[in-house]
């Protein structure tokens, strides 16, 4: 006799079929999976199943159709998409972390080793054949910010420490941290930016957090500091980050996200001087990474437990 499967997990990703075989693999009971890489297909068996693994774009257009859904995995950190006004709250939303914070580590430090070491500057001079070194700078001793301090801002933390580098932490709790070597909360904001080096932003979107580096905190920050923005692209008052670069007051900024996305092409960030824009691919994802976590997340839904990284629809996070 077949075993009767009663939860349907509905898989709709890109990498559907190796979400599948991964999950399949580790024996998880009492499960169905139908992998899917479509909307349109996943559409035919939605209202079937009461889990679903996806991202959250694609996730927003199936939710309408999964009516006896119970819980959904994301598998990206950030699931701003589902949390808007209209948007379904009636069943559980898990996020993930403790996955990112290596993979944007190397994407954050990439580019301040970028600039640290001037390699925009050497390549421009190799092109031009030129025997010539710009004086590049250390990264000890120096000064990083991090605003907001969870799992990814501590990984950033922790690989700002192997290069001897002071760190500057900025949260709403401003909870101590072994990693952190002085927190700052919301009121002392232009504290926290006017003497740093290095200005990374890791924040969510939500209320609190738009347009939170403004002209005033971008006037306070030091004439040779970087941004680098990896988290939301609310957080950032992009018309106020063009006249700050034009007019030299900061000295360049690395934007992986935006308030529009993509960005449009018209868009006068691509041809702001100081400027370094990459298309929201600080830290892709990975199968492998996510798999544990939504297993261990299954093995708590069926025993009825709290799953770990839920989200809560009213902050956002």
């Amino acid at each position: 006799m077949t075993e009767q499967k009663n939860n349907r997990l509905l898989i709709l990703s890109h990498n559907a079929h190796k979400y599948a075989k991964l999950i399949a693999d580790a024996g998880v009971p009492d499960l169905k999976i139908t992998p899917t890489v479509t909307v349109e297909k996943a559409s035919v068996m939605a209202n079937q199943q009461n889990i679903l693994l996806a991202p959250p774009d694609l996730a927003y257009e199936i939710l309408p159709a999964m009516t006896n859904l119970q819980w959904m995995q994301s598998t990206w950190a950030g699931v701003n998409k589902l949390l808007g006004e209209g948007c379904r709250k009636d069943y559980l939303l898990t996020g993930v972390k403790g996955v990112f914070g290596p993979i944007m580590s190397e994407y954050v430090f990439c580019y301040i080793l970028m600039h640290a070491r001037k390699a925009l500057q050497c390549h421009e001079l190799q092109k031009d054949r030129k025997w010539e070194m710009p004086i590049p700078g250390l990264l000890r001793g120096r000064k990083i910010g991090i605003m907001g301090v969870g799992s990814i801002g501590i990984a950033i933390a922790q690989t700002a420490k192997h290069f001897n580098m002071t760190t500057y932490g900025y949260s709403k709790s401003a909870t101590s941290k072994p990693e952190i070597d002085r927190m700052f909360k919301p009121d002392k904001i232009l504290d926290f930016v006017g003497d740093l080096d290095y200005l990374v932003t890791v924040l969510p979107q939500t209320l609190n957090t738009n347009h939170l580096i403004n002209s005033t905190v971008l006037k306070a920050m030091k004439t040779d500091a970087l941004l680098i923005n990896v988290g939301r692209g609310n957080v950032l008052d992009e018309r106020a980050l063009i006249e700050a670069l034009n007019s030299q007051e900061i000295a360049g900024a690395v934007l992986d996200v935006f308030q529009q996305e993509p960005l449009p092409q018209s868009h006068p960030l691509w041809n702001t001087k100081g400027a370094i824009i990459t298309s929201h691919r600080s830290a892709l994802t990975y199968p492998e990474d996510v798999t544990p976590i939504f297993i261990n997340n299954y093995k708590r839904f069926i025993a009825r437990q709290d799953l770990q990284f839920c989200i809560d629809f009213e902050r956002g996070y």
